[in-house]
């Protein structure tokens, strides 16, 4: 009992300079699961929140069983004739590739509704046999498989209260897409050592999991386990979204060790809470007062201070259609450069050289031999920052409607679901979330 109490006594000093008035953490921590952001309604934005609906729900049976063919288009079809063209058209505003891979990040940051609801419910996308990538002279239907996504358990009772479908990362920028949307998941990444997040081969480059997926990670068609641990769940699927969690794992750990330097007897958690501050209000600046207005062509307004009632969660229409903008400035293939300001080629899997990193070989590839070394992801960055996007039309590019280097087939008919084409899929998503515009 004695030495249980003088254990306790010792370690007091310590307890209260992580939570006393000595404390370097002078401000209430920020959830990471969105809640009591909102004074008057505590759940608004916060994960696992029902999307917000502009419009009527347009069921077939006003509750959840979504329209189909023949009442509406075949979404491949659509595909084919309205996002087909000529690739390699440049921006008309002189957008970067890298000001594209930020806008994927922003987009993982407060939103994510395409996690398969359970039980599983289909809509597999028929398939012409004269398509140019999927079709085949199979006397069996061609389909390009397709799972509903997970939807509000509380919704889809009647017609008064029609199914809704759920963002499951909080509509806040609150830094959710580096460190994830629960304090477990955020654990997961730190090394609870000098405020760090935790690293992998080299202090550059994060930590990959060791075996198995982390119950909040995305699955995916790979097979290999070996995927980099992110706060943003879809951060492997592409080079985009993998280069830019990495720059933002390298800035958290650049700030916590400056701190660390600077205030030597700070804990952990004093460190992690600080610079974890600063890498928030850092990506809600240039989210906000630089990517945004050059990426909606108009300048923003100044901040008018907290309003309550604002509702601050993603819309169905927003998520399943305004979004999917960004897709037709993805180009085809990403270059690298050196600090000598030298284009580099790219290592194909074949080990051939190319000039450039196709964009369709990068798709859930764990194995990717340009994107092994810190360097590697450097000499990405600043290709990225050197060259120039897609034009601002409805054309996307193949890479994206087909994802031509992962069409396999587990069986000679049906198309499994990793292969679905990157545009064909979202216009099928407009079709279970049925929204009015979608519906015609």
């Amino acid at each position: 009992m004695m030495i249980h109490i003088y254990y306790s006594v010792a370690k007091l000093p310590l307890i209260l300079n992580q939570t006393g008035a000595d404390s370097a953490i002078t401000w209430e921590v920020q959830r990471y699961d969105g809640w009591y952001n909102n004074l008057a309604d505590h759940d608004r934005g916060a994960a696992d929140a029902a999307l917000v609906r502009l419009f009527p729900a347009q069921y077939t049976d006003g509750v959840y069983l979504p329209r189909q063919e023949p009442h509406l288009p075949n979404p491949r079809q659509i595909s084919n004739i309205a996002m087909i063209g000529q690739s390699g058209l440049m921006s008309y505003r002189n957008r970067s590739v890298l000001s594209v891979a930020f806008g994927y990040h922003v987009w993982s940051e407060i939103s994510e509704s395409r996690i398969p609801g359970c039980p599983p419910e289909f809509m597999h996308i028929k398939v012409q046999k004269e398509d140019s990538i999927f079709g085949s002279n199979s006397s069996q239907p061609i389909l390009l498989q397709f799972q509903r996504a997970k939807w509000n358990p509380s919704t889809g009772k009647s017609p008064n209260n029609p199914r809704t479908q759920v963002n499951h990362v909080t509509a806040w920028i609150d830094g959710s897409s580096i460190y994830g949307s629960s304090s477990s998941w955020c654990d997961a990444l730190r090394t609870f050592s000098k405020g760090l997040l935790a690293s992998g081969s080299s202090q550059d480059m994060p930590r990959r999991s060791s075996s198995g997926y982390l119950m909040w990670s995305a699955p995916d068609p790979s097979t290999s386990p070996l995927f980099i641990i992110f706060g943003n769940a879809r951060a492997n699927e592409n080079i985009f979204t993998v280069t830019e969690g990495i720059i933002w794992f390298r800035y958290h750990n650049y700030l916590a060790s400056k701190l660390h330097k600077e205030h030597p007897y700070w804990s952990d958690e004093e460190l992690f809470q600080n610079a974890r501050k600063r890498v928030i209000a850092t990506f809600q600046n240039i989210a906000f007062y630089e990517w945004l207005p050059a990426y909606l062509g108009t300048p923003v307004t100044s901040y008018p201070g907290y309003q309550k009632y604002v509702d601050p969660g993603i819309s169905a229409e927003f998520e399943a259609a305004a979004v999917r903008f960004g897709l037709t400035l993805a180009p085809p293939g990403v270059y690298k450069r050196n600090r000598t300001c030298h284009y580099k080629s790219t290592v194909n899997n074949d080990a051939s050289k190319s000039p450039g990193l196709r964009l369709c070989n990068t798709f859930w590839n764990r194995n990717n031999p340009n994107l092994q070394s810190s360097q590697d992801v450097d000499e990405l960055i600043m290709g990225m920052a050197s060259q120039i996007a897609e034009r601002e039309d409805n054309i996307i590019v193949e890479d994206l409607r087909g994802c031509c280097s992962l069409r396999r087939r587990s069986k000679p008919y049906v198309t499994p679901h990793f292969t679905m084409s990157f545009w064909t899929s979202p216009v099928q998503r407009r079709v279970t979330f049925k929204r009015m515009c979608s519906s015609g």
